[in-house]
């Protein structure tokens, strides 16, 4: 395996692996490629579209996938925030890159910690594109009122839900270990942790990251392993 090979593998790992990617756990303003401090939040809502981002859009490294360095006027606010009445579990499909990734579920007694993107029009279309709304999500009105980190209450947040349903485990739907919740009682798991157990369960006579490369490489083989999601693990 030459240099260039092994590189490759190791992001293709790295990706699969480690989503939803670190976020700073607060607010930040995205641009230049990375996180930047924010003081006055309220300019950068205006005339912005708040989507929800509970798994790794809040995070600098995808942001830097989807939109690139950003200059500084289109600038994205990533708002930490809280909501009530839906989990962040696992969606039973696998993306392009290998992950298992993540998605909202009704649960009344749960708050989740997550973040806003703000976002102008034509960073919504690119982010519909990204998750290829239509097929493995659709955007839409939540219908809940997310609290922002100043407190004050926006009810017209928009989020991306799966087409593809929830992952069961053990036929129980599973929390993501990766995102902070208040009330959840259900079991959670990591997407590591995921992806593992579809491993053992779906290819146990391969190695695991051979099994991992082979998600992001082959596109018939990844919806097979995406419709043995759906059977639940």
């Amino acid at each position: 395996m030459s240099d260039d090979e092994r590189s490759e593998r190791e992001d293709r790992l790295h990706r699969a692996l480690n989503y939803p990617y670190e976020w700073p756990g607060t607010c930040y303003l995205f641009h230049g490629g990375r996180a930047h401090p924010v003081t006055h939040r309220e300019p950068l809502r205006n005339g912005r579209i708040p989507v929800l981002a509970y798994g790794s859009n809040r995070a600098p490294e995808q942001l830097v996938r989807k939109f690139g360095a950003l200059d500084a006027a289109d600038a994205i606010f990533v708002e930490r925030c809280e909501i009530s009445g839906w989990d962040v579990v696992h969606s039973a499909h696998v993306t392009s890159y290998g992950a298992v990734p993540a998605a909202l579920h009704v649960h009344e007694d749960v708050t989740v910690t997550v973040a806003i993107t703000w976002l102008n029009h034509e960073q919504v279309k690119a982010m519909d594109i990204s998750e290829r709304a239509g097929r493995n999500y659709g955007r839409e009105r939540l219908g809940r009122t997310a609290i922002l980190s100043d407190g004050i209450a926006c009810d017209a947040v928009e989020a991306y839900i799966t087409t593809h349903g929830p992952l069961t485990v053990e036929e129980e739907i599973v929390g993501h270990a990766d995102v902070d919740a208040r009330g959840r009682s259900r079991f959670a798991l990591r997407n590591a942790e995921v992806l593992a157990r579809a491993h053992r369960e779906i290819a146990p006579a391969v190695a695991f990251e051979d099994f991992v490369i082979r998600l992001s490489t082959d596109a018939p083989y990844r919806e097979r392993v995406t419709g043995r999601l759906k059977e639940g693990l």
